[in-house]
């Protein structure tokens, strides 16, 4: 009697109206397999409506899967029964509290692996292969559980945020994710890369997390430009240092091919290899690249022009916050000597530093970089590459939000009921 009590116990079944009668091994001594009946005083509660009933309609067994013990697995014969309740027309399952939902897998198997997914140290697949469970049941257990959370989640309000958009699926399909830059933390993800993408954020933080908001960090896209008017007019529009740094490159980029297209210049030839060097830092180059350097300066100076062009831009960005006005006069001196190469790709980019002209000011006035979304984007990769892509874009959204934010069971902002 006692044993019995003590297996019970082990299965949690202790307040439930079963109770196991029997063990056995299954599949060559691979698992055990409990057989769990009612109770003989046990009373059947109908799944739909809560009623108990002291009679049934028929009964059967089936399988539930349970946490392994050691290397062996485990798994629960149930016999269940359907009952004829009022609240439905025909017979209907008896409630299992110990059963998951809609799974063949007891409750705290179900809890074991949805903890193990957001451990951030398993992927799904990995779960799957640990519990020996079929793929798609791991995925919508990870899917609910943080479907779950984030219907808790509350966004706390930052001062300083940094908004960027990234690929999700193939097809120009986008997320736009916003992150505290103070706290290091993706705060939100929004589908799509419309204004009413970011619109979405400011309505969910409300007036009082928006009269809070004192810079926006993000490149010029202007249906985030025209978000942050209308929503934070009063904060600083900052433009992303990497994305700027990244327009410059491929301009340099740009204006070597429109050179060697040349038709006035059909003899240019560069050296293999120069493409990856006009996209360096001189100070980076290693000696064989700084003789291709020193080649491009004989035989082709007004791209080496360019290259000087690009180096000097960048001391733009050691100006201190209190020389701002010495910078501005560096960019308007800077813009001076680009426009008299008489280059499309630098016309181009001279356009762009033009009309963005106090946004990338900005950078100086309040010292604010792009590392902590750019470390955000790189966490984005690997769980894009683990996964090997995402089909759904929902679980996209939660993945990047449980991986690089908050969306973690028992954290302190998993406390408020988030307004839809």
């Amino acid at each position: 009697m006692a044993s019995d009590v003590f297996i019970n116990r082990i299965l949690g079944l202790q307040g439930t109206n079963f109770e196991v009668v029997d063990l056995k091994p299954f599949d060559g001594d691979s698992g055990f397999e409990f057989t769990l009946w009612h109770k003989k005083e046990g009373e059947y509660e109908c799944s739909g409506c809560g009623e108990l009933h002291s009679s049934y309609y028929d009964r059967r067994d089936i399988i539930l899967k349970d946490l392994p013990m050691g290397n062996k697995s485990v798994r629960w014969r149930v016999r269940r029964v359907r009952l004829q309740c009022h609240c439905s027309h025909g017979p209907r399952a008896e409630r299992l509290c110990f059963r998951g939902s809609n799974h063949q897998l007891t409750r705290r198997m179900q809890e074991y692996c949805a903890d193990l997914l957001c451990t951030k140290m398993f992927t799904v697949k990995d779960v799957s292969r640990l519990l020996n469970l079929d793929y798609g049941t791991c995925y919508k257990i990870d899917h609910a559980t943080l479907f779950n959370l984030v219907q808790h989640l509350h966004v706390p309000h930052a001062t300083n945020i940094s908004v960027d958009e990234k690929s999700a699926i193939k097809g120009h399909k986008y997320v736009t994710i916003i992150a505290d830059v103070d706290r290091g933390k993706a705060i939100w993800t929004s589908t799509g890369n419309s204004k009413e993408s970011l619109d979405e954020f400011f309505k969910i933080i409300g007036p009082e997390g928006c009269a809070k908001i004192k810079t926006v960090a993000k490149d010029g896209h202007k249906p985030y430009v025209a978000s942050c008017n209308e929503y934070v007019p009063h904060a600083l529009q900052v433009t992303d240092k990497f994305h700027l740094v990244k327009r410059l490159t491929e301009t340099v980029d740009a204006a070597r091919r429109e050179m060697i297209g040349d038709p006035n210049n059909p003899n240019i030839k560069l050296p293999h290899g120069t493409h990856w060097i006009l996209r360096h830092r001189e100070e980076n180059l290693q000696d064989y690249q700084l003789t291709k350097l020193e080649h491009l300066k004989k035989n082709n100076e007004k791209l080496y022009e360019v290259y000087l062009l690009k180096e000097k831009f960048f001391y733009i960005f050691e100006y201190a916050p209190h020389q701002v006005d010495r910078a501005a006069h560096f960019l308007s001196h800077w813009i001076d000597e680009a426009v008299r190469l008489k280059l499309k790709a630098v016309d181009d980019f001279i356009t762009h530093l033009v009309y963005h002209h106090h946004t990338i000011l900005n950078i100086i006035r309040t010292g604010l970089t792009s590392a902590v979304s750019e470390g955000i984007n790189r966490k984005i990769n690997v769980i894009k590459a683990m996964a090997y892509g995402y089909k759904n874009i929902q679980y996209f959204k939660l993945k990047i939000l449980q991986r690089c934010g908050y969306l973690q069971p028992g954290s302190h902002l998993i406390t408020h009921t988030m307004s839809q």
